[in-house]
C-alpha cells in the first residue's frame, strides 16, 4: 500500500508542475489547488561576463524534530521515512533530531543516544535503522529554545544552500496559546517544540523570530497539532511565502515524509505553492488510506494583509448588527478543534479554536434582520468566505471525522480564537494562564480581533 500511495503522490505532483508557467486551477477530488501567477518568478537576463557559479540545488528541506518528550519513537520513524527518499542531486534533506531518557515513550532504538544530532539524510532501504551520516552532535541541548531552531536553519543554509527552502517544525503543538512555564504542561498542552528535559518550549512570537533571524524560508510547515491559525500566520508572514499546517490535531504518525519528499525528488523544479499543495495532498491521501481523520491546508502569506482587512470589517459589522441569537448559534455550531483532549473536554465544548470561514457563514445564516446593516453583514461574510477559498488558501483537504463525529471537511483552511461554547472559566482568568498578551500578537494588531472576542463573551 505504501508503494501505491507514493506512486500516486508522485503522479499528482507531476500533474501540478506540468505545463507552462501560468495560472492553473486543478480539481483534486475534494479540494481545488489554485496557483497564483503573480508568484511565478520572471527570469531576468543579467549582463555578466563572470564565470557561472556552481549550480545550487533546487530545494533544501530542513526538519527540526524535537523528540525530547513522548514522541521519541515517532521522531525516529519519521527520520526513517525521510531516508526512503534521501537527498538527491537537486534536493537536500537535513534534519535535527533531539531525544532524551526517562520520559514516557522512551525507546532504546537507534542506540539510545541522547542530546541532538544533525543529519544529512541519505537514501537507504532499512525502515528500522537510521543510516544517514551525523554531521553534528551535541550532548546537552535545549530543543525548546528558539535560538536552537534558528541555529539549525542557519547551519543548513550555510552547508546545504539551495534556491528554495522548506522548514518543518516537528513536535506537539497547541496553536497560539503559550502556557505559563512555571507549571509543566502535560500531554499535548504545549506551545510547540516542548522539551521535557529543560521544561522549555518555543512560543508563538518566537516562531516568527526564527524565520526572521534565519533569513526567511519559502515554505514553513508544522508537523504539529493545531498550528494553522491566523494568530500564528501573522507572526511569520513577512519571512515565509507558504504556510502548511492543520487546524485540527495531527495524528501520531505525522507527515508521510516518503510520499511528499518522493514527489519533490521527482519534480525538484516545483515552486513553493506546488510543494505546499503536494504536502497537503500526500497527508490526506495517507490518512484516508489508513482510515484516520485528518486535515491540512496550505495558505499564501502574500494575502494575509487582505485577510486582516476583511476579518476586521466582518467583526465590526457583526458587533454593529448585534444579533445575539445569530452570534450564539455560530459560536455553538462552528467546528471546534481538540485542544484539551477527550478526558477534559468530551464534547469539545470548551475548545476556544474554531474555523473562521464556517463561523462567519453561521453568523450570516442565522441572522433574522432584513435591514441594510444585516444585508451588509451578509455581503461581507460572502466576501470573506470567497476570499479565503479563492485567494488565501492554496489547497485545503480533509478526510474522515473528528472525535465528536464532525466531518473535518467543514474546516476551510484557517482557524482563530473564539470563545468556547461552555465557559468554565472567565475570559480574564483564562487569558492569564498564557504567558503573553493576546494584544501583542500581530494578528490582533491588524484586526482588533480580541475586542471582538471580548464582545462575544458578553453576548447572552
Amino acid at each position: 500500500m505504501k508503494n501505491i500511495l507514493r506512486g500516486a503522490a508522485s503522479l499528482f505532483f507531476a500533474a501540478v508542475v506540468a505545463g507552462p508557467a501560468c495560472a492553473v486551477n486543478l480539481d483534486f477530488a475534494g479540494g481545488t489547488y489554485k496557483s497564483d501567477p503573480a508568484s511565478v518568478p520572471v527570469p531576468v537576463l543579467e549582463a555578466s561576463r563572470t564565470a557561472a557559479p556552481k549550480a545550487l540545488k533546487k530545494w533544501t528541506v530542513m526538519v527540526f524534530v524535537n523528540a525530547k518528550n513522548n514522541l521519541e519513537m515517532a521522531g525516529l520513524y519519521n527520520l526513517n521515512q525521510m531516508e526512503k527518499v534521501g537527498s538527491t542531486k537537486d534536493l537536500n534533506i537535513v534534519a535535527e533530531v533531539g531525544r532524551m531518557k526517562g520520559q514516557a515513550g522512551d525507546t532504546d532504538l537507534d542506540g539510545d543516544w541522547t542530546g541532538a544530532r544533525r543529519y544529512f539524510v541519505k537514501k537507504d532501504k532499512d525502515e528500522n535503522k537510521v543510516t544517514s551520516p551525523v554531521m553534528q552532535e551535541d550532548k546537552v541541548v535545549d530543543m525548546g529554545d528558539f535560538n536552537r531552531a534558528t541555529d539549525f536553519v542557519k547551519w543548513a543554509k550555510t552547508n546545504y544552500p539551495a534556491e528554495k527552502y522548506m522548514l518543518i517544525l516537528w513536535d506537539h503543538g497547541s496553536g497560539w496559546m503559550d502556557p505559563q512555564q512555571a507549571a509543566k504542561p502535560q500531554g499535548s498542552a504545549k506551545g510547540i517544540s516542548f522539551d521535557d528535559e529543560t521544561n522549555n518550549y518555543i512560543r508563538t512570537k518566537q516562531i516568527g523570530q526564527i524565520v526572521k533571524d534565519a533569513g526567511g524560508v519559502d515554505v514553513l510547515a508544522f508537523d504539529a497539532c493545531l498550528m494553522q491559525m491566523g494568530e500564528i500566520a501573522f507572526e511569520v508572514k513577512d519571512n515565509v511565502k507558504v504556510i502548511v499546517g492543520s487546524e485540527e490535531t495531527v495524528p501520531g504518525l505525522g507527515y508521510p515524509y516518503s510520499m511528499f519528499l518522493g514527489a519533490l525528488a521527482k519534480q525538484p523544479s516545483a515552486g513553493a505553492e506546488d510543494l505546499g499543495a503536494v504536502t497537503v495532498e500526500a497527508f490526506t491521501m495517507f490518512y484516508e488510506a489508513i482510515k484516520k481523520g485528518a486535515q491540512l491546508s496550505a495558505i499564501r502569506t502574500s494575502r494575509l494583509g487582505d485577510l486582516a482587512v476583511k476579518t476586521s470589517e466582518f467583526a465590526a459589522l457583526a458587533k454593529e448588527v448585534n444579533d445575539a441569537d445569530a452570534l450564539k448559534a455560530a459560536r455553538s455550531g462552528v467546528i471546534r478543534y481538540d485542544m484539551i483532549g477527550a478526558d477534559s473536554d468530551p464534547k469539545m465544548t470548551i475548545s476556544f479554536y474554531g474555523d473562521l470561514h464556517q463561523y462567519a457563514g453561521l453568523v450570516a445564516a442565522n441572522l433574522k434582520g432584513t435591514d441594510e446593516k444585516a444585508a451588509a453583514l451578509k455581503a461581507k461574510v460572502l466576501e470573506l468566505q470567497s476570499f479565503i477559498d479563492k485567494d488565501l488558501v492554496i489547497y485545503n483537504k480533509a478526510t474522515g471525522k473528528n472525535r465528536v463525529g464532525r466531518e473535518l471537511s467543514e474546516s476551510r483552511g484557517i482557524s482563530v480564537y473564539l470563545p468556547p461554547v461552555e465557559v468554565r472559566i472567565a475570559q480574564e482568568k483564562l487569558e492569564t494562564i498564557f504567558e503573553g498578551k493576546y494584544a501583542d500578537f500581530e494578528f490582533d494588531k491588524a484586526t482588533a480581533w480580541h475586542d471582538y472576542v471580548t464582545f462575544l463573551y458578553g453576548v447572552k
